[in-house]
């Protein structure tokens, strides 16, 4: 698939949630029974349109800074973080999580960034799940392209 482009349509998120999945679903009898598993971070997107769209498989670092994020946690840690040093130096425009890397289920975001005084924009491919903190952080808004909506199955509120 292409990368975004601005005549396709896209659905904004209005509310996003970290889940958590347990592995068990995933794994094999065998090591089902070994036991010695950690839950699955997810990020569902609730869409204006009224669809959620699901993103499996975060990392669970991201998971964590964007769950502290939602919930306005504070950190005693005065260091930047890469996501937290971008909205310093550039203006975050949108996220749009947009296709799909080929022959895979990984998805791709397409980040619209300029520097802060200038009208020129820039477009950067992006891990969705780092695309979302970075939006978060920055108050950027979050799209789903209607393409990556009909490559995964819906689920309806």
């Amino acid at each position: 698939m292409e990368p975004f482009s601005e005549d396709e349509e896209v659905y904004r998120a209005i509310q996003i949630e970290v889940l958590t999945a347990s592995p068990d679903v995933f794994a094999s009898e065998e090591e089902s029974k070994k036991g010695r598993f950690t839950e699955i971070p997810l990020l569902s997107f609730e869409l204006e349109n009224g669809e959620n769209f699901l993103m499996a498989n975060i990392p669970v670092s991201i998971a964590i800074e964007i769950t502290s994020r939602l919930n306005n946690l504070e950190s005693n840690d005065s260091r930047l973080t890469i996501a937290e040093l971008i909205p310093e130096v550039l203006i975050v425009e949108k996220v749009v999580i947009d296709s799909v890397v080929p022959y895979s289920t990984t998805y791709q975001a397409t980040v619209t960034i300029r520097l802060e005084g200038f009208s020129e924009v820039q477009h950067f491919q992006v891990v969705p799940s780092h695309a979302t903190l970075l939006a978060i952080i920055a108050d950027a808004p979050i799209y789903v392209s209607k393409s990556v909506l009909s490559s995964t199955p819906a689920v309806r509120k």
